[in-house]
C-alpha cells in the first residue's frame, strides 16, 4: 500500500501546504526505508519507517514519540528513525528529514483505515473508534497541516530561495438540505410537534413549532426548515461568507424525504444563491454511495432545477464507499466533495483542514476529484456528543485555532433544520462562531 506513488503523493500535499503552491519535483531515490526527491536541483530526503512498523502503526500498536509544533503551540506527535532526535539534519548533497512524516498522512489522506475496514455502523458507515485518529488520539489534531507548517520552517531556513505564499484561514459555511418543509399535512405535523415535545421537554420550542405550523398553513415559504434555508443564507451574506448548499433530488424512502427539487418555492432560493456568488451542490441520497445510475440519475435533476452544472457534493448520512464513491463521484461529474468528516465526532478525519486530491488505492494513483473535508457539524455536537452551548463553543474555538494557525479552511456544516428548531445552538453556537471568526 505504501508504494513509490503513494509516498510522492504524500510529499507531494505536504508541500502544497508547505509552500501555498503546487510545486513540481521529482523522485531520484526510493526503498523500504526512504524516499529522496529533487526539487529546483534540491535534494530533499525523507526516511521512513519499515514496512512491520508500518503494519503496527495501522494496527495502532506502533509506539510514538511527540515534538513541539512549528509554533510550539502544542506537542504533535511523530514517528522517529534511527533514534535521531533533531528533525532534520543537511550536508552538501542534502536535507535529510529524520521523523517518518509520511506513513500517518498516506494514512489520513487515503483513508487507508477505512479502506481495509469491514466493520461498519448500521448505516454502512466507517466507525471513529476503528479509526487511525481513535487508536493514536489524533482527531483533534490537523496532523498533515502541522508536519506542513515543520517542513515549512525547514525550507524557510535552508532553502530561502524557495518562495512561501501562505494561504489564509478561511470559513465555509455548508448546509444539507434534506427536507424543504418540516409541515407537510396535519397528521405529519402533530407527530412532528408530540415527537419534539417528549424528546426535548422543551415548551417554548414546542410552541414556537406550533407557531410555525399555523402560519405554513396560509404560506409554506413560513415554514420553519424552509425559512432554515432562508436564514442560513441570509447570515452567511451578513458574515461576508459563501455558503455551499446540498439538495437532494432522491424517490422518498425510510431514510429520504423525497422531496420535490422542482418545487416552486426553491426557484427563488436557487437564483439568490446564484446572484450572491454561492454554491448549490448536490446532496445524493442514502442509496447512491455505491450506485451510479442512481447518483446520475439525481445529479441530473439538481441541474435541471438550479439551471446549473452540479460540480459539488455530499453525500446523504456521510454515507461512503472507500472503494466506490469517488470513482462514481467523478463519473458523474463531481470536482469537490465535502464528506469526509465522522458524524459521531468532530475534528480532522484526513488530518488535514486544506483542500486535496483523495488517494485511489486501488489504482495507486490521486483521484482527479478535489477534498474538502468536514471538520465540524451541528448534529454531532447536539446529539452524539450532547454538548452543552458552552461545550460547543470551546470545541469549535480549539479546533478553529488549529485551522487559523496553519492557513486551513473551516468547513462547518448546518442543517436548515436546525435552525429554528433549535435556536439557541444555532445563535450561541453557529452564529457567534461565524462573527467571531470572520470579517
Amino acid at each position: 500500500m505504501r508504494t513509490e506513488n503513494a509516498l510522492k503523493y504524500t510529499i507531494d500535499t505536504i508541500l502544497t501546504i508547505a509552500l501555498g503552491y503546487k510545486i513540481d519535483f521529482s523522485v531520484s531515490h526510493y526503498s523500504e526505508k526512504n524516499i529522496e526527491i529533487v526539487c529546483r536541483d534540491k535534494k530533499m530526503n525523507f526516511l521512513i519507517c519499515g514496512t512491520d512498523d508500518f503494519q503496527e502503526l495501522l494496527e495502532g500498536k506502533l509506539n510514538l514519540s511527540s515534538v513541539s509544533a512549528f509554533d510550539e503551540y502544542s506537542q504533535i506527535p511523530v514517528i522517529k528513525t534511527n533514534g535521531e532526535e533533531n528533525l532534520y539534519q543537511r550536508d552538501e548533497e542534502k536535507l535529510t528529514v529524520n521523523f517518518d512524516l509520511l506513513s500517518l498522512p498516506f494514512i489520513l489522506l487515503s483513508s487507508l483505515d477505512e479502506y481495509l475496514s469491514e466493520d461498519k455502523d448500521e448505516y454502512d458507515r466507517f466507525l471513529y473508534k476503528n479509526s487511525i485518529s481513535k487508536k493514536y488520539d489524533l482527531i483533534k489534531i490537523a496532523l498533515v497541516d502541522e508536519y506542513a507548517m515543520l517542513i515549512r520552517t525547514v525550507i524557510q531556513k535552508e532553502y530561502p530561495d524557495i518562495e512561501i505564499r501562505p494561504r489564509k484561514f478561511s470559513v465555509t459555511p455548508t448546509h444539507d438540505i434534506d427536507d424543504i418543509y418540516r409541515f407537510t399535512g396535519p397528521f405529519k405535523a402533530v407527530k412532528s410537534i408530540i415527537g419534539q415535545l417528549v424528546n426535548t421537554w422543551d415548551f417554548k420550542e414546542v410552541f414556537s413549532a406550533f407557531n410555525f405550523f399555523l402560519q405554513s398553513l396560509s404560506d409554506k415559504c413560513k415554514d420553519p426548515y424552509f425559512k432554515g434555508i432562508e436564514k442560513l443564507f441570509k447570515d452567511s451574506e451578513a458574515n461576508g461568507l459563501k455558503s455551499v448548499f446540498f439538495f437532494m433530488a432522491g424517490n422518498p424512502s425510510a431514510y429520504d424525504s423525497g422531496y420535490d427539487i422542482y418545487d416552486e418555492n426553491l426557484k427563488e432560493i436557487f437564483k439568490k444563491i446564484d446572484a450572491s456568488g454561492m454554491t448549490s451542490g448536490i446532496h445524493p441520497g442514502f442509496y447512491t454511495f455505491r450506485d451510479i445510475d442512481v447518483l446520475n440519475e439525481q445529479v441530473g435533476r439538481v441541474a435541471g432545477a438550479t439551471e446549473k452544472e452540479i460540480t459539488h457534493s455530499r453525500q446523504h448520512y456521510l454515507r461512503f464507499d472507500r472503494r466506490k464513491t469517488f470513482d462514481n463521484l467523478e463519473k458523474a461529474g463531481i470536482h469537490t466533495d465535502y464528506t469526509m468528516g465522522f458524524a459521531e465526532e468532530e475534528g480532522f478525519k484526513c488530518g488535514t483542514s486544506h483542500e486535496f486530491h483523495p488517494y485511489d488505492l486501488a489504482n495507486d494513483r490521486p483521484y482527479k476529484i478535489k477534498e474538502k473535508p468536514l471538520i465540524a457539524m451541528d448534529v454531532t455536537m447536539s446529539m452524539y456528543k450532547k454538548y452543552s452551548v458552552s461545550e460547543a463553543k470551546q470545541v469549535l474555538e480549539t479546533l478553529c485555532e488549529r485551522v487559523k494557525r496553519t492557513g486551513g479552511d473551516f468547513i462547518i456544516l448546518w442543517h436548515n433544520a436546525y435552525v429554528y428548531r433549535e435556536m439557541e445552538f444555532y445563535n450561541k453556537v453557529y452564529l457567534e462562531f461565524l462573527k467571531k471568526n470572520t470579517g
